[in-house]
């Protein structure tokens, strides 16, 4: 049963290494994982399905199982339940307090398409007749530069104010705010 141990706690470390090492490939690939969080009867039930999670979990098992073993070796089934419960409640924590808050704060930095139309912004370079210039807006407390053109293909000088019309194809298409 060492052997067991010693085989997850190297393995898991070797993995973590790995991920560490080939983590731009991971997010370059746009693999996260596959997160499983169920509610069932209110309450949420955690199942670590996750690479990084996985990872964590055969490490802290196979290091807590192999201490203990080293400890208490006539008690096999109590050191596999306490490896098991503290490789379990370790992931719990990484997850709820690490992965979930983190998730959650990637996911709602970025503007919606929908929140960028009507958004007034300024004119950085003179946005040409018929052609393009460049606008810079700022949302959520995060300023934005983007390619613009005028909606209705007249010239507009740089520090003029626009409004945000439309978005087609990465170019945003905008309208003076103030008349000649």
């Amino acid at each position: 049963m060492l052997t067991v141990f010693q085989v997850c706690f190297f393995t898991g470390l070797g993995l973590i290494v790995l991920s560490f090492v080939l983590g731009s490939i991971m997010d370059a690939s746009g693999f996260d994982g596959l997160d499983l969080d169920f509610e069932i009867l209110s309450m949420d039930l955690f199942l670590p399905i996750n690479p990084t999670l996985i990872m964590l979990f055969s490490t802290v098992f196979g290091g807590v199982g192999w201490l203990l073993l080293l400890s208490v070796p006539w008690v096999l089934l109590f050191v596999v339940l306490v490896a098991g419960a503290a490789a379990f409640l370790t992931c719990a924590f990484v997850h709820f307090l690490v992965i979930k808050p983190l998730k959650n704060a990637q996911n709602t930095s970025a503007p919606t398409l929908e929140e960028l139309i009507g958004l007034r912004a300024k004119v950085t370079e003179t946005i040409i007749a018929g052609g393009f210039g460049e606008i810079r807006y700022v949302i959520h407390g995060n300023s934005y530069s983007a390619p613009a053109k005028s909606t209705s293909g007249d010239e507009i000088k740089a520090g003029s104010e626009v409004a945000i019309c439309w978005i087609k194809d990465h170019v945003y298409y905008v309208v003076a705010m103030e008349t000649k």
